[in-house]
């Protein structure tokens, strides 16, 4: 090898190792910095609060209990009277559960209340004075014996609304103009809208007649079915249905409940046969108001669409339900040698009731806390499993950086051997050339 060529290979070799040292402190620094992170989840680790499993000792206590014969009563605490009685020494709240009758209201979700509409007919012709139709223009006049003008409109002639159109097409049905085909018939037909919105209708041939013969119809529309449950207005009220809709009144006075009953001076109900209509869901009647019914059909009735966008329908019932009765009395409590309660005899009752001392558990209070450790439970395990997974990905990093640096070593060492085996080349070429020229 000649001596530029070898001087090359030498710098080319001490490039090289200079870049293994320099590629080496980079991945020292590395893992310095992997070996940091893996202390921090370390850290993090130690920081770990372990959940504990509650304890059923920590919701168990001692209960004192007594029957009077009707009811089985708790005490629920006591203060001992600061001032010296002979008869009571403590002041003590006691409690039962009893099954009292209770007045509802409940909305229903999805109430779907259907209407019927019913024909209803006022013959005009013994009031009539005087019918007056204009082709032109198609309106018309009635005039009544009193005075009275009613003003007509040929309905061709009206812009038709969805209401328009049902009233129009029940209207129809019943005095037999419904068409097979479903097309209204409005070219006999006159009519007008009252104040309260409801249409009514005349056919053009009696308004046309020698000696006018008009009848007003017009279609009234009522409640009839909650989903698939008829509803019945009730007239009058069954013993049973007077003692439930009394309940419902005491306890639900501030509904529309109140609107169609109310109580006399005897404390007798009232109710004046009109307004409490009933219907039967899953087995069970219920009560429910024309005012609540009303409330409830918020669309105009539409053949296509009848029951959509409904108010949730109110409606009423009583049952009986579990209810804590809560009562609080001076008392005299007698103990054992021990400090427990043996006996107990309230202010308000001469009997001294002997006491029942058991231990009990207060299942709802733990269950919620042993809710509460299963949640904390399932956060540790997922927080220890997430330190795990990032340790784990740290430490495959860091083998294969250190897999990297002994590649570096190894490499180190070889470019070490063969710059001394150039260096050598290079001493032998520098001797062997002073020698030739020192001949």
């Amino acid at each position: 090898m000649g001596m530029a060529a070898s001087q090359a290979r030498y710098l080319a070799l001490t490039a090289r190792k200079t870049n293994t040292e320099w590629e080496g402190q980079q991945i020292n620094q590395a893992r310095t910095a992997l070996a940091n992170q893996s202390a921090n989840l370390f850290n993090q680790l130690l920081d770990l609060e372990v959940p504990n499993a509650p304890k059923t000792t920590d919701y168990t206590e001692l209960q004192y209990s007594y029957t009077d014969g009707d009811n089985e009563s708790v005490l629920e605490s006591w203060q001992q009277l600061s001032s010296s009685d002979p008869n009571y020494n403590y002041i003590v709240n006691h409690y039962y559960y009893a099954d009292v009758y209770t007045g509802h209201q409940r909305y229903l979700e999805n109430p779907q209340v259907q209407t019927k509409g019913q024909l209803q007919e006022e013959d005009l012709t013994p009031q009539v004075q005087d019918v007056q139709i204009n082709h032109a223009d198609g309106t018309g006049i009635i005039i009544l014996q009193d005075g009275t003008t009613i003003n007509v409109t040929g309905i061709k002639n009206v812009q038709m609304d969805t209401k328009l159109e049902n009233s129009l097409r029940d209207f129809e049905t019943a005095v037999g103009l419904a068409q097979d085909d479903g097309i209204l018939n409005t070219d006999d037909v006159y009519g007008y809208q009252d104040a309260n919105g409801t249409w009514h209708f005349f056919l053009e041939e009696d308004l046309e007649n020698e000696n006018a013969q008009p009848v007003d119809y017009s279609i009234t529309y009522s409640p009839a079915f909650v989903g698939n449950s008829k509803l019945t207005e009730l007239d009058q009220l069954t013993d049973d249905q007077a003692a439930e809709l009394a309940q419902i009144l005491r306890d639900c006075s501030d509904t529309s409940i109140a609107d169609y009953l109310s109580f006399d001076n005897d404390g007798n109900l009232v109710y004046n046969g009109e307004g409490i209509y009933t219907f039967d869901l899953q087995g069970k009647t219920y009560f429910t108001t024309e005012k609540d019914l009303y409330n409830s059909m918020q669309t105009q009735y539409n053949y296509e669409k009848p029951i959509d966008v409904q108010e949730k329908l109110a409606y009423y019932n009583a049952s009986y339900v579990k209810t804590k009765i809560e009562e609080t009395n001076h008392a005299l409590l007698e103990t054992d040698g021990n400090g427990r309660f043996t006996s107990v005899r309230f202010d308000d009752d001469s009997v001294v009731y002997s006491l029942n001392v058991e231990t009990v558990t207060d299942e709802a209070a733990y269950q919620d806390a042993m809710n509460e450790y299963m949640y904390k439970k399932e956060q540790y395990e997922k927080t220890i499993a997430d330190i795990n997974a990032q340790t784990s990905i740290i430490q495959q990093e860091d083998r294969t950086l250190e897999l990297r640096l002994k590649q570096l070593d190894t490499e180190q060492n070889a470019l070490a051997t063969e710059m001394d085996a150039v260096k050598k080349v290079i001493k032998d070429n520098v001797e062997s050339t002073f020698k030739t020229f020192s001949d």
